[in-house]
């Protein structure tokens, strides 16, 4: 049987070879096609390509799958394998050379990866100096037993996709997304790591308000097919609002690090008109949080400036030329925010903060835009116990009481007590400075209710004069 094999192949290769030369080229390909249908049928092992790119231009999610699934399933006995630092990445990646084999066990099945590259005719194009470069497409060969085909296409390329996901999570550097200010053909957004050390377990808040933000999100993440029933758009829109210093920022980040978000800080000040921020927004991608800081102030701006339009059009004008084109309308923020946007992709979070939230549009803050609303308040007794964990690393101690009780006083926010406990590592004098500051605090407080209500006092009495002068004029 095998010298039979061996001479089958022998005339096969002498026959492909002899109508490669002397044949007509659409007569040798025909029958070069018909010869591997032919080898095929006595062979048991089937093949599955997985190009790099689908189309040409977009990346085959697939191939990125397979990638990652492969990176820790790479063998001590592979001679060659690449290695790649992503730019502003921190984590080395792992790859097949081309043309190196592994093996795959699934399920009892045996599987080969080979990383393998072949030229490609229609992507060949002329350089600056007319020298004609010729492109490959790049492409991994899967090779098992046919008779595994349906174990294979049903349950182990979504159990590559189901492990290349969690991978890819793991290795994931979050990223802080800021507009590029000379866009043009450059990217809208450029990114940095966002390497913010804030979380849920170092928040200063309330352990029931936490544990309720927790929770949000982590339903939110599960509710994909819910969203889907429903019709609505994946997506879930927050409000932080409080004074200064209450860690809306810190927050934000703790979020991010929570469930593994990229963030994107929009200025709106920086965006020109209704048409430029939603090309801003399409430019963003899944899996994020996209923040808003400040919303009243930047409302506050476009009022303005559509008054000084109404009231001094040629001064407007002038404004404009000068690069102060804001023009971003509440309609505008609005039709982004149930429209366009809100529909281009999976697992969106909006993030809108104000210090001042009596003056929003009642329209911005309604279910749907901006679905939960989270007041930061000034620092409680539940939050400075835990920034003394954080920059004390104490828990407990005979001062606490005390500063308890002027904290519920005292409007201090927790930016305000972290600036007095980072000023010791001891923690007897930093409470104590802690104390001596809330005292301080007191105080002035007492003093400035005093001249609110000395300056009432003295303006009632004013009104009261006033009446009694105008009740003797009308006597008069």
């Amino acid at each position: 049987m095998m010298s039979v094999a061996a001479s089958a192949a022998a005339t096969f290769m002498l026959v492909q070879s002899f109508a490669r030369h002397y044949l007509p080229h659409e007569v040798s390909a025909f029958i070069d096609v018909k010869l591997k249908n032919l080898i095929a049928r006595f062979c048991n092992e089937l093949t599955l390509l997985i190009e790099e790119y689908d189309d040409g231009l977009n990346q085959n999610k697939l191939f990125k799958a397979a990638k990652l699934y492969l990176e820790p399933k790479i063998p001590p006995y592979v001679k060659r394998i690449k290695l790649n630092l992503a730019k502003k990445e921190t984590n080395v990646s792992l790859s097949l050379e081309k043309n190196e084999e592994i093996v795959d066990v699934f399920n009892g099945v045996q599987l080969k990866w080979k990383f393998e590259s072949k030229p490609d005719p229609e992507r060949e194009v002329h350089n600056n100096q007319n020298y004609l470069v010729k492109s490959n497409i790049t492409f991994f060969a899967l090779r098992f037993h046919k008779k595994h085909k349906d174990t294979v296409l049903r349950t182990y390329i979504p159990h590559i996709l189901k492990k290349s996901k969690e991978l890819s999570k793991k290795k994931k550097t979050l990223k802080l997304f800021t507009l590029f200010p000379y866009r043009g053909d450059t990217e809208i957004w450029q990114s940095v790591n966002l390497d913010h050390p804030a979380t849920f377990d170092t928040l200063a808040m309330d352990f029931d308000m936490k544990k309720m933000i927790m929770d949000d999100l982590e339903r939110f993440l599960k509710r994909k097919e819910f969203y889907k029933r429903v019709g609505k758009a994946w997506k879930r829109g927050y409000l932080l609002y409080g004074p200064p210093g209450t860690g809306k920022s810190s927050l934000i980040a703790a979020m991010a690090n929570y469930i593994n978000f990229d963030v994107y800080d929009l200025e709106l000040s920086s965006v020109e008109g209704n048409k430029d921020l939603r090309q801003i927004l399409i430019a963003t991608e899944n899996k994020s949080i996209l923040v808003v800081e400040d919303i009243d102030c930047c409302l506050e701006m476009q009022d303005r400036l559509a008054k000084a339009k109404a009231a001094i059009p040629d001064l407007y004008r002038s404004a404009c030329n000068q690069g102060n084109r804001f023009q971003v309308t509440l309609s505008g923020l609005l039709n982004f925010i149930d429209g366009l946007w809100s529909s281009c992709g999976d697992e969106r979070i909006i993030i809108f903060t104000t210090n001042h939230k009596d003056r929003l549009d009642p329209a911005l803050l309604r279910p749907g835009r901006m679905d939960v609303h989270i007041h930061m308040s000034y620092c409680t007794p539940c939050g400075f116990k835990m920034l003394a964990s954080n920059y004390l690393g104490i828990t407990e101690h005979p001062l606490f009481l005390e500063v308890e009780e002027l904290i519920e006083k005292v409007e201090v926010t927790p930016a305000d007590v972290a600036e007095q406990l980072m000023r010791d590592e001891v923690p007897k004098i930093a409470l104590s400075g802690l104390i001596q500051f809330l005292q301080i605090k007191k105080r002035e407080t007492g003093e400035s209710k005093a001249k609110e209500a000395e300056e009432t006092a003295r303006g009632a009495e004013n009104i009261q004069e006033l009446s009694e002068k105008t009740d003797e004029v009308e006597t008069q």
